[in-house]
C-alpha cells in the first residue's frame, strides 16, 4: 500500500460529502425544497415513494435553471447564491454551499429538468450514481423538476443504516412541514405512495399552522410580536401544552427564515416558559427571529441547522424576555381564545373588590410576613355584594372574563357563570399563583438584597467557569453575589442573595457560571428564589375544604384576571377551564 498523498477522485469526494449532507432521504428533500424556495416558487409538489428511499420527486414553478447551467448545478461548490467572500457573511438565501445537488446525485439515480420563463424549451441532465449523461431537451412547463431515485443503492453499507419506510417518511414529512410553515405564501402538496398527505393552499402563518397541526393551534395560542431598535424582531406563536387537546409537540424556530436547532435559543425558550410549564410537558412554539444578516453565521455545519450569533447573550435575553411576556399576559390581553370577553371594571366594581382583602398584604420582610401571617379571608357586607351582582346581571357587556362565582364544589373548585357558559377554577392552584406573583413583584421592587456570610465559602471551579466569571463579573454582582478570585481554580463567596439556601451555594454558583459561559445569560438564581416563593405560596394558599363565601370567591377571580400567568399554577397545571353553552348543549344533545 502506497503512503503517498494523492488527490481524491471528484466522485469519491462527492460521496464523502454526501455522508454529511445527505444523511437520509429527508436531508436530500430539504436541500431540494430550499432550492425551490430560493427560486421564488409559489407552488411546490412533492411525491415520495417508500419514505423517499425509492423516489423523491419535487416539482416547482420557480425561476428555473438555464440550459448552460445544468451541468454546473450538479458540480461541487457551484452556486448562483454567492459571488465573493463578503456574501458569505451576509447570507440571505437558504442554500449557499453549492454541494447539495452534487452530493445527492453521486449516491442516486438523479434527474434534473428545468425551464426558465424566457427559454422556449426545457432541458434535462441525469447523473446515474456518479455517471453524468449529456443534456437533452424535453417538453415541460416553466420551473424545475428534481427526481432522486434509489438513494444509496450504490453504497449498500450506507443504505443498511436507513430506518423503516414509516420512520423515513416521518422525517421527510417533518421537513415538508417546516418549509410549509416558514413559507405560508407557497402552496405545498405532498404525496406518499400515491396517497395525498397535504394539500396546502397559500394562506397566512396562523392558518398554515392550523392546517398542519389541527384546530387547537388556531384557537389556543399566545402571539408574539416584539421588536428592538437594534434590529431584532421575534414573531410567531407559542402554545401551552396543557391547553392543547391534541398536543403535536410542535417546536419550530426560524432565524431569518431558516429552521435551526441552537442551544442558546433552546435555553432561552426554556427560560421563557419557566414557572408556567409542568415538568412532564414541553412547550409548543412556532417562532421567527429576524436579525441583521451580518450578526448571525449560518456557515457552521453542512446541514445548515446550526448557527452562531455575534452577540448570543443579547439574543438569549431578547427571546426569553419576549416569551415570558407573551405567556404572562393577563386575561384581558391574552390571545389564547379561551374567551374573547374583556372585563372593564367600573368604579363601583373596583371599590367593592378592593374592599375584599382575601389575601395577606406582605410587609417589606417577605419571610417574616409569610411566617407570621397566614392567608385570611375577609368578606364585605353581603347585601352590598349581592346588590352589585344584580346590577351587573343587567349589563352583559361588563361581564368579567372569569364570570361571577355561584358555588363551591367539594371544597376544591369554584363554579362561576360567565357570559357564554360555565367556568371551573381550582381555587388552591389559582390562589397559589396569585400569591407567587405578588411575592415576586415585591422582591423585584425591593431589588436583590444580599446577606453577608459569617464564614466566606471557597468554591473550586473549572477553567471555563473561571473564564465566565472574568467575562461576566458585573452580571454576577448584579445577581446579589459578592465573589472574589483567590487562585486560578478557586473563588471565594462573601455574600449571597436573601432566601438562598446556604447548603446550595457552591452548586448555584457553578451552575450560574456554566449558564453564563454557554448562553451569556442565566436564571439559575431566579429559579431558586422562585422555588422558595413557590413553597411559600403553596403553604399560604387557601386549602381544600376551606369554605369560601361568594364574595371571597369573586375576589379571587378578579385577582386572577389581573395576575400574570394566572392560567397556570406554580407547577404548570391549568388553574381553570370553560364549558360554553354550546359545549353543554352538545353534551345533552340539545337541538340535535
Amino acid at each position: 500500500m502506497s503512503n503517498k498523498i494523492h488527490r481524491l477522485d471528484d466522485n469519491l469526494v462527492n460521496r464523502i460529502c454526501a455522508g454529511e449532507v445527505v444523511e437520509r432521504p429527508s436531508s436530500a428533500l430539504k436541500e431540494i425544497l430550499e432550492n425551490s424556495v430560493d427560486a421564488n416558487a409559489t407552488q411546490i409538489n412533492i411525491e415520495l415513494q417508500a419514505g423517499g428511499t425509492k423516489q423523491i420527486k419535487v416539482t416547482d414553478n420557480g425561476s428555473g435553471i438555464e440550459a448552460d447551467d445544468l451541468s454546473l448545478a450538479i458540480e461541487r461548490h457551484a452556486t448562483s447564491k454567492l459571488v465573493n467572500e463578503d456574501d458569505l457573511y451576509a447570507i440571505k438565501t437558504l442554500g449557499f454551499r453549492g454541494e447539495g445537488l452534487a452530493s445527492i446525485s453521486s449516491v442516486s439515480w438523479f434527474n434534473l429538468s428545468s425551464k426558465p420563463l424566457e427559454q422556449d424549451a426545457g432541458y434535462t441532465i441525469s447523473n446515474i450514481f456518479g455517471d453524468i449523461k449529456p443534456i437533452k431537451p424535453i417538453s415541460m412547463r416553466n420551473g424545475t423538476i428534481v427526481e432522486v431515485n434509489d438513494l444509496y443503492n450504490n453504497i449498500p453499507a450506507r443504505k443498511k443504516f436507513l430506518k423503516t419506510e414509516s420512520t423515513e417518511f416521518q422525517h421527510c414529512k417533518s421537513v415538508v412541514e417546516r418549509i410549509a410553515v416558514s413559507n405560508s405564501q407557497i402552496a405545498v402538496n405532498l404525496k406518499h405512495n400515491d396517497k395525498d398527505i397535504y394539500q396546502l393552499a397559500t394562506t397566512d402563518l396562523l392558518h398554515r399552522i392550523g392546517d398542519l397541526f389541527g384546530q387547537d393551534y388556531l384557537d389556543r395560542y399566545f402571539e408574539i410580536n416584539e421588536e428592538l431598535t437594534t434590529g431584532y424582531k421575534l414573531s410567531g406563536y407559542v402554545y401551552h401544552p396543557a391547553y392543547l387537546k391534541n398536543n403535536k409537540n410542535v417546536q419550530m424556530f426560524f432565524v431569518n427564515g431558516r429552521f435551526v436547532r441552537d442551544k442558546v435559543l433552546q435555553n432561552a425558550i426554556k427560560q421563557g416558559f419557566s414557572g408556567v410549564l409542568h415538568h412532564e410537558h414541553s412547550p409548543n412554539y412556532v417562532l421567527f427571529l429576524t436579525i441583521n444578516y451580518d450578526e448571525v453565521d449560518v456557515n457552521v455545519h453542512p446541514s445548515k441547522h446550526e448557527v452562531r450569533f455575534r452577540d448570543s447573550s443579547a439574543v438569549h435575553s431578547f427571546v426569553s424576555r419576549s416569551i415570558r411576556k407573551a405567556v404572562g399576559q393577563d386575561f384581558s390581553t391574552a390571545n389564547s381564545a379561551q374567551s374573547t370577553n374583556v372585563f372593564e371594571p367600573t368604579s363601583q366594581s373596583s371599590q367593592v373588590f378592593n374592599n375584599i382583602n382575601y389575601s395577606t398584604n406582605y410587609d417589606d420582610n417577605i419571610v417574616s410576613a409569610w411566617l407570621a401571617k397566614p392567608i385570611v379571608q375577609h368578606a364585605p357586607t353581603p347585601s352590598l355584594f349581592n346588590s352589585f351582582i344584580d346590577n351587573q346581571a343587567q349589563e352583559e357587556s361588563t361581564y368579567p372574563l372569569l364570570g361571577y362565582a355561584i358555588a363551591q364544589l367539594q371544597g376544591i373548585y369554584i363554579l362561576s357563570q360567565s357570559k357564554d357558559g360555565m367556568i371551573v377554577v381550582d381555587m388552591h392552584a389559582a390562589h397559589e399563583r396569585v400569591i407567587l406573583e405578588k411575592l415576586k413583584q415585591q422582591f423585584q421592587n425591593d431589588a436583590i438584597t444580599s446577606q453577608q456570610l459569617l464564614l466566606p465559602m471557597v468554591v473550586s471551579v473549572t477553567a471555563q467557569e473561571m473564564e465566565a466569571f472574568n467575562i461576566y463579573k458585573e452580571q454576577v454582582s448584579n445577581l446579589g453575589l459578592s465573589i472574589d478570585i483567590i487562585s486560578d481554580t478557586q473563588l471565594v463567596v462573601r455574600s449571597i442573595p436573601m432566601l438562598l439556601d446556604d447548603n446550595k451555594i457552591s452548586e448555584l454558583v457553578k451552575d450560574t457560571l456554566r449558564e453564563l459561559a454557554k448562553y451569556g445569560n442565566t436564571n439559575v438564581l431566579e429559579n431558586h428564589v422562585e422555588e422558595v416563593f413557590s413553597t411559600m405560596a403553596c403553604h399560604c394558599a387557601v386549602r381544600a375544604n376551606h369554605q369560601l363565601t361568594i364574595a371571597e370567591m369573586n375576589a379571587l377571580l378578579r385577582d386572577m384576571e389581573q395576575t400574570e400567568r394566572a392560567n397556570y399554577c406554580n407547577h404548570g397545571r391549568p388553574t381553570w377551564f370553560k364549558l360554553t353553552i354550546a359545549d353543554l348543549d352538545k353534551m345533552f344533545m340539545r337541538g340535535q
